[in-house]
């Protein structure tokens, strides 16, 4: 089963909101970079493809809740971030010529 972003945020929504507003956006922001760094040990400990699609699922579910807090809808905000190319140079791929 396919689950796009909107779905997602909807999904983490019901699931989570309540909990969510209780803890407050910058105790969830602190969460989440508590999952960023957990991605970064599965990543850089080379713990398997496993545990980083897990913490890649957990880093994404916090972002989720974060834009729910912030009544963001993840799906515009890419789509208008990236507008289905690269931010900076408009180009697919990107070319853009700094360090990426």
């Amino acid at each position: 089963m396919d689950m796009d972003t909107k779905e997602a945020q909807d999904l983490m929504r019901r699931i989570y909101l309540k909990r969510d507003k209780a803890r407050g956006i910058e105790r969830t922001l602190l969460r989440t970079f508590h999952e960023l760094g957990e991605l970064s040990d599965a990543i850089l400990g080379n713990k398997g493809q496993a545990a980083v699609s897990d913490e890649i699922a957990d880093v994404f579910a916090w972002l989720c809740s974060l834009a729910n807090l912030l009544d963001i809808d993840l799906s515009e905000a890419l789509l208008n971030k990236y507008n289905n190319a690269c931010s900076r140079c408009g180009k697919v791929p990107c070319e853009c010529t700094d360090a990426p």
